[in-house]
């Protein structure tokens, strides 16, 4: 063993001390001359025993960087793997919490940042692979070294041009692992919500009209008993009919005005169901010869009646519902009826004129003789509410017609039938009365014509019905009775706005149809008063409206297949590398370090750059490093410092020489 003073001898004359039995640790403290004039040997002062670390020689695990290559990039495909089976497996599925959608999001930031730190560390591990394998078969300057190291931490060495010259592999490497920072930025907001609808399919009470139930007439129809002294619902069981009741005036007057379905009172907002139910229907056909003549009698008695000074010269529409009076004649009342019991026929007779084209191309107007019956009828509706909006598909089979009740005193009323017959007595009041063409006889001045106009005593005025093909008779009257001196049939066709408006509402149908029409409308317009239906247990779809999640599939898949595969090449030549060139030093202190007493990197940096190679590095002597002192600050200080020389071979410090 060698005593402190030996060493200091040693030191003294620049002799380098080797401390081969490893079992004697000693520590010098080095002082620099204090004399202003630079001493050539230093002055050693010793403060006792002093033991220096003893550095393992770095190990490299063959293994190691092929696993972690391998398994980090299996990590982050899995993850890639699982976002993108994770987006997908939610597809269309509904959003059920506010928060739900940002529980999602959440999910994939982590699956997109787990990836991204995965394949970036397989990335990496390759890159520092083929960096040594890099140094080992070229020489470079400590610029490209420098660029080359600092890759991993900052993306602007890749800015370095030399570094893509000397590094061509590894600078698309480093540029490859930086390019994995982007996925993540788009993946996880891929996943989206839409709006859309659940459908559900199940059963629960739906409305109808209630018209046809025995029990539910009575909402209809006003029929008191026929016997005085009878407790109602019990021993009243022959009724009087007198009328409708006034609420279904006031559908009746509400539907053929606005000439389409009410607005159904539904239970649930959105929903659709289709049910059967009985209920009447309005048809009217042409009348046979005799009705044909009745109707023709009625119509000549209405034209001569007296009504003072006014003549009625032609008739475009009348409408009545035949009577009989108290003599059993039959007679025409076409004016709505009062509610006072009375016989008349449950039929609405009529007649008008038609323009027609006859069989050489001229225009003419032929008279025409309807009649109209309430029928029972078989409904099938398809109904649908969304949003507020309803929309309605009706179809019926006509079935036997309902006719006027009128029971015996000792007979058990219809009560279907009295309400059937209020449907028809509604009908009817929309309908009759007449557009004729007046003449006014109380004007005797001999240079003044007999004052003329057209007269509307109906409340088809009042309704949609106006717009009927059949009624164009009477708005043709001004042309054809030259109304005013320049006014003929050449300008009968040129209809006003409004009559437009009219005939459009009507789509320019016959009455036929427009009755028939308007009879159903009635019909499911009872669903628009909760108390005229009944509720009957039936399957329907309840539409609700939701939030679904989608994914955006070209902005999932293409990164994380583009960010794979460049990860795969970037492993495969970090692979290719390990199986040709061994296992690399990694990026530890002691990588560097055995690098630089590494033979196998003595080439690097370039022998003519103005640095020397690694190897070389261990020997330079760096100088100017000025410290100061404790007490204060000497610029004419100076310590120069030789490098630390390590057996590659021990991987311990062998010695230690300050100059």
């Amino acid at each position: 063993m060698e005593s402190s003073r030996q060493v200091e001898a040693s030191l003294m004359d620049g002799q380098e001390v080797h401390d081969d039995s490893l079992s004697t640790r000693f520590n010098a403290r080095l002082i620099p001359n204090p004399l202003s004039s630079p001493a050539t040997r230093p002055v050693a002062e010793h403060h006792g025993s002093r033991t220096f670390p003893n550095w393992e020689a770095r190990r490299i695990h063959t293994w190691k960087t092929p696993l972690l290559m391998v398994l980090f990039f299996l990590v982050g495909l899995a993850m890639s793997m699982a976002h993108c089976v994770f987006y997908p497996k939610h597809k269309d599925q509904v959003v059920g919490k506010a928060d739900q959608q940002e529980e999602k999001i959440r999910f994939g930031t982590g699956f997109a940042f787990l990836a991204q730190i995965c394949l970036g560390a397989s990335v990496w591990t390759a890159y520092t692979q083929w960096l040594w394998r890099t140094l080992m078969k070229k020489d470079m300057t400590f610029e490209v070294i420098n660029s080359a190291f600092g890759a991993e931490t900052s993306i602007l060495s890749l800015l370095n041009v030399n570094m893509w010259k000397r590094l061509k592999v590894g600078s698309i490497i480093a540029f490859l692992a930086w390019g994995l920072l982007i996925p993540p930025f788009f993946t996880p907001a891929t996943l989206y919500i839409f709006e859309s609808t659940q459908v559900e399919h199940i059963n629960a009470a739906m409305p109808h009209p209630s018209i046809a139930n025995v029990s539910a007439a009575h909402l209809f129809t006003y029929s008191p008993p026929s016997i005085r002294g009878t407790k109602q619902y019990e021993n009243d069981v022959n009724r009087i009919f007198t009328g409708p009741r006034t609420v279904m005036n006031l559908l009746a007057t509400a539907t053929s005005s606005l000439g389409e379905i009410l607005p159904l009172d539904l239970p649930f907002n959105n929903s659709a169901y289709s049910i059967n139910f009985y209920a009447p229907i309005v048809r009217c056909g042409d009348a046979n010869d005799m009705e044909r003549y009745a109707i023709d009698s009625l119509l000549k008695e209405e034209i001569n009646a007296t009504r003072g000074t006014l003549n009625e010269t032609a008739s475009a529409y009348f409408s009545f519902v035949p009577t009989y009076n108290s003599t059993v004649s039959l007679t025409a009342v076409s004016h709505p009826r009062r509610q006072i019991p009375s016989t008349p026929m449950n039929e609405l007779w009529m007649t008008f004129l038609r323009p027609e084209i006859n069989g050489q191309g001229e225009r003419v107007k032929t008279r025409h003789y309807q009649i109209c019956r309430p029928h029972n009828a078989s409904y099938n509706l398809e109904i649908s509410q969304y949003h507020g909006l309803q929309n309605v598909s009706v179809e019926y089979e006509v079935g036997e017609t309902i006719p006027f009740p009128n029971e015996k005193p000792n007979e058990i009323s219809n009560m279907t039938q009295h309400a059937y017959t209020a449907y028809m007595w509604t009908v009817c009041d929309q309908l009759v009365g007449k557009l004729a063409w007046m003449d006014d006889t109380s004007i005797k001045d001999e240079q003044q014509a007999t004052a003329q106009f057209g007269i509307i005593d109906s409340p088809i005025q009042h309704i949609s019905l106006l717009g009927s093909v059949d009624l164009d008779a009477y708005f043709e009257f001004d042309e054809e009775k030259e109304l005013y001196k320049d006014q003929n049939m050449s300008t009968a066709f040129d209809l006003s706005d409004q009559r437009l408006k009219d005939k459009a509402m009507a789509r320019n149908r016959t009455l036929d149809v427009l009755i028939e029409e308007l009879s159903s409308n009635l019909t499911v317009s009872m669903m628009h008063n909760r108390l005229l239906t009944d509720m009957t247990n039936t399957a329907f779809k309840l539409t609700t409206d939701v939030n679904r999640y989608n994914y955006k599939a070209y902005g999932l898949f293409v990164p994380y297949a583009l960010a794979n595969a460049f990860a795969l090449v970037c492993v495969i030549l970090g692979l290719t590398s390990y199986v040709r060139d061994g296992a690399m030093p990694g990026k530890k202190v002691q990588d560097y370090l055995q690098a630089m007493h590494d033979p196998k990197f003595q080439g690097s940096p370039a022998r003519d750059s103005r640095t020397p190679s690694l190897s070389a590095v261990s020997g330079t002597e760096l100088r100017g490093m000025s410290e100061g002192s404790g007490e204060g600050r000497s610029n004419e200080r100076s310590r120069d410092y030789q490098d630390t020389r390590s057996s590659s071979g021990v991987g311990r410090v062998e010695s230690i020489g300050i100059v």
